[in-house]
């Protein structure tokens, strides 16, 4: 009788404390892994940005050397075959880039 009274108040606080520890670890994991996302959106959304200031950076000297290579004449024309040819050129460069993060993966 004396032993199951002691088991029964023993449990009675242990369960709580292992519900509290559980819960506890649960929050710590999602927290662990939120800061982990978080700080690799981060990275990207950065690595984004700085990619996009280069780009436009780019802008000015493509249109530079369009207008030096082909004078004014079928302007139209020439800013459509200028934006194929750098369409062309950003697959490329994204299909390389894809295959070597795949292979350091």
């Amino acid at each position: 009788m004396v032993v199951r009274k002691l088991k029964g108040v023993v449990s009675s606080i242990i369960k709580p404390n292992w519900k509290q520890q559980s819960r506890q670890l649960t929050i710590g994991r999602e927290l662990e892994e939120f800061k982990k996302v978080f700080k690799d959106n981060f990275v990207t959304l950065i690595v984004s940005a700085f990619g996009v200031v280069a780009a436009l950076s780019w802008n000015e000297v493509v249109k530079e050397m369009i207008f030096v290579l082909f004078p004014q004449k079928g302007n139209l024309i020439v800013k459509i075959y200028t934006a194929i040819a750098i369409t062309i050129l950003s697959i490329f460069v994204t299909y390389l880039l894809s295959k070597l993060k795949t292979k350091k993966d």
